[in-house]
């Protein structure tokens, strides 16, 4: 069951020097980590909505309302409509918590949260290469996975992917180690990780799937005779139950996208389906990792295919089975899932390393040893200048602003209305001003038109005329609106909140410009003063979710 090339776990302590070299990709992290946007700079539409959910875990714990806890949940959800924590998993929320309460509600304390399990990662990424590789080596492969273009650009910003790849990475720790020495501790351990790691991204679940094919093709028919396998089995079925509901419950548009989604990229049965994510590798990790990869795949094949024959010293068994495995299910898995972005398939990204690593060390045994310590300093310096000059972390600017501006100027217990493209960013943005925990943010597309997640999945406009939308805005006690020009314009509900917004009843008074490092829709923001007798009380107002197939409507 042991790696043919692997530093024993019981043997591999973590000596000064170990603990030192470690550090170097930890480091990384953070010096990459000063790249990322913060006071309140978002860019993807579901960070702001992470760094909330947490918030919301924060005050649900502090308010305690174990009387009425749907009835929070919903209000809460009425004055900031960007809560989405009964979509995904809880995990990263609710270790957000304690950090709110430390250091306060901002998105800079969100980022410390997402910076922690970075660092945890490029540990955990350090200690399972340097099963295979010299604790120097192991730096520079994991310098790559901390530095890979995609991976740092979604891990500097509250996403779940980093988080999730911490707990994963660790997980395959112990189950390397597991595989070492058989101690059925280190398997329960490994196995309470990847349950984690599920309870932060699901889709790191097909990593359940890699070790039970890993295991099989190891053992065999002892597999089945082994109490602690079917035990850890049971134990992480159970702890998974929760999560299930909640999935089945809350989570049917997640499942929609992964499953049958109407716009699709690509069909499922088609090859362009099947290289979708190995074209987008070169961006994932860069040409130089890439190629040295493919020629550590090629030499390794050759190898196999008997077409070269390697001598014991030149040997390449740096564990192929755990790595070719997990690479291949990782990859089927995330090919066979409708939703397609670059960032979903990070996952597989460490096989794809250590095929560089594997051909690393053959140059090195096979006497080029100059060309070899040249490479392992090369690759991982190619990686950060690729991440650094050529994969900034996107931002939009202007919604702290804007919120800056509504606390300052808005009357008490009223309410703002908000018509764009980012309103996350700009709930989030509110909520950390903790001085105007009376406002309450009502979202335009709301009231105007019915939509499941984005417009690409089905969208209904409402049949509200001119004059009730005036008279719902009042009612609603809409002191304020903060408006994108020309958001959503094409559709003639949209077109009716401008008409509205440009008549005598409001009047701009300020304008806020949102710059980025990226061509985004949005130029600047309107903010527009009611000047029409506004409802001095709150009135409850009814939110459509289609996400969840249901409607909600607030106590006030």
């Amino acid at each position: 069951m042991e790696p043919a090339r692997t530093e024993n776990w019981t043997t591999s302590r973590f000596t000064r020097w170990n603990s030192l070299v470690s550090l170097i990709p930890a480091l990384l992290a953070v010096l990459l980590f000063l790249g990322a946007p913060t006071n309140g700079d978002f860019y993807w539409s579901e960070a702001p909505r992470n760094a909330l959910n947490g918030v919301f875990l924060k005050d649900f714990l502090e308010a305690m309302p174990w009387r009425d806890p749907t009835g929070f949940a919903y209000d809460y959800y009425a004055q900031y409509p960007a809560l989405t924590i009964l979509f995904y998993p809880p995990l990263f929320y609710a270790i957000s918590v304690p950090f709110y309460w430390l250091f306060g509600v901002s998105h800079n304390t969100a980022l410390l949260v997402v910076l922690a399990h970075y660092v945890a990662y490029a540990l955990g990424a350090w200690r399972l290469f340097r099963f295979f590789l010299s604790p120097l080596q192991s730096v520079a492969a994991a310098s790559i996975l901390v530095a890979a273009p995609e991976i740092a650009f979604w891990g500097r910003q509250v996403m779940l992917e980093v988080p999730a790849f911490a707990f994963l990475i660790w997980a395959s720790v112990y189950f390397v180690a597991f595989r070492q020495t058989n101690r059925p501790a280190l398997l329960y351990l490994a196995t309470a990780l990847l349950v984690l790691a599920i309870y932060t991204k699901i889709s790191v679940a097909f990593m359940a799937i890699a070790w039970a094919v890993i295991l099989l093709t190891e053992n065999r028919a002892a597999l089945l005779r082994d109490k602690h396998i079917w035990a850890t089995a049971l134990l992480a079925t159970l702890a998974l139950i929760p999560l299930v509901a909640l999935t089945i419950k809350f989570g049917q548009v997640n499942v929609q996208s992964a499953l049958n989604m109407p716009d699709a990229a690509t069909s499922r049965a088609s090859l362009s389906n099947w290289l979708w994510y190995l074209k987008r590798l070169p961006d994932q990790l860069g040409w130089p990792v890439l190629v040295i990869s493919a020629l550590g795949a090629a030499v390794i094949g050759a190898r196999h295919l008997r077409l070269i024959h390697p001598t014991n010293e030149t040997s390449l068994d740096l564990d192929p089975v755990f790595w070719i495995l997990w690479g291949m299910v990782g990859y089927v898995f995330f090919s066979l899932i409708d939703l397609k972005e670059a960032r979903h398939s990070i996952f597989v990204l460490p096989p794809i390393v250590m095929l560089a690593c594997a051909l690393l060390v053959q140059i090195k045994k096979l006497g080029c040893t100059r060309t070899a310590n040249f490479l392992w300093i090369a690759l991982p310096a190619a990686v950060v200048f690729q991440t650094v000059y050529f994969r900034p972390v996107w931002y939009v600017g202007g919604y702290a602003a804007a919120a800056e501006f509504i606390a300052d100027h808005a009357p008490e217990n009223s309410s703002i209305l908000f018509s764009g493209t980012r309103d996350g960013s700009f709930i989030f943005n509110l909520r950390a001003r903790e001085e105007r925990p009376d406002l309450r943010v009502v979202r335009a597309d709301k009231l105007l038109v019915r939509v499941a997640a984005r417009r690409e999945l089905g969208l209904e406009e409402k049949n509200v005329s001119e004059p009730e939308l005036r008279d719902q805005i009042n009612r609603l006690g809409v002191s304020y609106v903060v408006a994108q020009p020309g958001f959503w314009s094409d559709l003639d509900a949209m077109q009716k909140l401008e008409r509205v917004l440009a008549s005598d009843r409001f009047e701009v008074v300020a304008t806020i410009p949102t710059p980025s490092n990226y061509n985004a829709p949005e130029k600047h923001l309107l903010i527009y003063r009611n000047t029409s007798p506004i409802n001095a009380a709150k009135t409850g107002i009814e939110i459509d979710l289609p996400m969840i197939g249901r409607s909600i409507k607030s106590s006030e």
